[in-house]
């Protein structure tokens, strides 16, 4: 599934994006998107990577390991 916004503003390290005329509103850390800029429009691509049932079955020093970021990706 592919989610789009416009960047509303940046607000020191969050990025407000408007994903919807509704006015769905996310606040995002700037440190988590490419160099942007007001009125650009973003693209994110959502998808389940784990499901809960296998999760739950994983030590908390392997979960954190799996949803570190890594910039490389």
């Amino acid at each position: 599934m592919q989610i789009r916004g416009v960047v509303d503003r940046i607000e020191g390290d969050q990025v407000v994006i408007l994903l919807t005329d509704e006015g769905i509103v996310v606040n995002w850390p700037r440190q988590f998107l490419p160099d942007i800029n007001e009125s650009d429009i973003v693209c994110f691509d959502v998808k389940m990577e784990v499901p809960a049932s296998e999760v739950k079955k994983m030590s908390p020093k392997s979960l954190l390991e799996r949803i570190a970021w890594h910039p490389d990706y």
